[in-house]
């Protein structure tokens, strides 16, 4: 068992898996922080490499470039990882980090299959790590606000809490290129791991500049809009209720706008029975009621008033009659610092980090449940206390097969 460690100084040694778009982002807010020393950066795309590293050397750091993130988890001077790479690889790097006695921040959604979360949460206990994840939003005051309110009964009685994110899109979509070499510096096997081997696909792996990681849209990868922005939603609903999970859930949705090879549903409504309260999520690419391409938010809906909440801030309209005060509260600082900052302080003091692996291991079954509802065209009930669903039919759909050699073990 790797024995707890605080660094030997104050300044925490820290490796970057995957410096794309939401790894350098990570940097940036980790180096912000100070008391930090990028030591190692690593992706197997090279022009990501190339450019994170040099992001880091701007800064003051002077980081080893890495290929293979097992360097970086064999190094022992390294005292925490940071993992933004596609979602399929994040349960295998966190355990494998905890087990090699490291730290890790790693991005949501915390896994791809429920039997994944198990694994992630028994590797953070078995080697008493930090393991933060990027449900950042948990760090800020106005979304903290907003839990307190709806747990403190400010708001009567909630039945109802929805949430959503709507984008208006080309119809053609991202294309559907066909499948080819991959570009000069990626080594596309390593990049699919333990995933199902594919020939390289220009959309599969999705990584360019000006694009939005497309691999998010293939199950092979992760879970779409549901696990990577839903997630983000459903977390502070569950937050809001002390973390409960759903009794039950039921989807229907599909691809009804795109006209490229994209997998996973562009139009999906997902609903959440959790007990005394139905929450909901909802998205479509092709309207936003004339607002910003990506609005999202939360609206919990009480007898005395609705609490709207997203990531500009927080507002309570009462309800007609009602005696509660209306409030208002706008973001005061950015979250993700903050959420860093979180990570980086219990680094040091050994507490446990805002939005701790169960907790988010949680919302992303919560996301992946919406997911398989839609693809078994069934509700889904699930049991908390197995940690399964109660048709057995379904069970089959929790787990993942990993391609050999990889393999997921605490």
């Amino acid at each position: 068992m790797a024995q707890q460690r605080t660094p030997a100084s104050d300044r925490i040694a820290l490796g970057f898996i995957g410096v794309g778009v939401m790894g350098s982002e990570n940097m940036g807010a980790a180096m912000d922080q100070g008391g930090v020393a990028v030591s190692a950066v690593c992706d197997v795309y090279q022009p990501n490499l190339e450019r994170a590293a040099a992001l880091a050397r701007r800064r003051g750091h002077q980081p080893k470039e890495v290929r293979d993130f097992r360097e970086i988890l064999a190094d022992k001077s390294i005292d925490a990882v940071c993992i933004s790479t596609p979602d399929h690889w994040h349960p295998y790097m966190t355990v494998e980090a905890c087990k090699a006695g490291k730290d890790v921040y790693v991005e949501k959604p915390a896994c791809v299959a429920v039997n994944e979360g198990a694994v992630m949460i028994e590797a953070a206990r078995k080697h008493k790590r930090v393991v933060q994840a990027g449900t950042w939003q948990r760090s800020g005051a106005h979304f903290q606000k907003a839990c307190e309110m709806v747990r403190g009964g400010e708001l009567g009685k909630i039945t109802f809490a929805r949430s959503w994110i709507y984008s208006n899109q080309p119809q053609k979509g991202i294309g559907a290129p066909p499948d080819g070499k991959p570009p000069a510096g990626l080594d596309w096997e390593l990049w699919q791991g333990p995933a199902q081997a594919r020939p390289f696909n220009p959309n599969r792996f999705g990584v360019y500049p000006n694009a939005y990681s497309y691999f998010r849209f293939f199950w092979d990868y992760a879970g779409g809009q549901l696990t990577d922005s839903g997630i983000h939603m459903l977390d502070i609903i569950q937050m809001a209720l002390g973390d409960a999970m759903p009794r039950g859930v039921v989807a229907l949705g599909g691809k009804f706008w795109f006209e490229d090879d994209t997998e996973t549903p562009d139009t999906m409504q997902a609903t959440f029975e959790y007990p005394g309260l139905i929450g909901s999520w909802e998205h479509r690419s092709n309207n936003t009621e004339l607002t910003q391409s990506r609005l999202m938010g939360i609206n919990f809906h009480g007898t005395r008033g609705t609490l709207y909440v997203d990531r500009a801030g927080m507002r309570v309209t009462p309800e007609k009659g009602s005696d509660l005060a209306a409030v208002e509260m706008k973001r005061v600082a950015d979250p993700h610092p903050l959420h860093w900052a979180n990570f980086l302080d219990c680094v040091r003091t050994r507490q446990r980090p805002n939005s701790d692996i169960e907790t988010c291991v949680r919302s992303s079954i919560t996301s992946i449940l919406g997911n398989l509802s839609l693809r078994a065209q069934t509700r889904l009930d699930w049991n908390d206390e197995r940690k399964t669903v109660e048709q057995e039919g379904a069970r089959g759909m929790l787990h993942r097969e990993y391609r050999a050699p990889w393999r997921l073990e605490a």
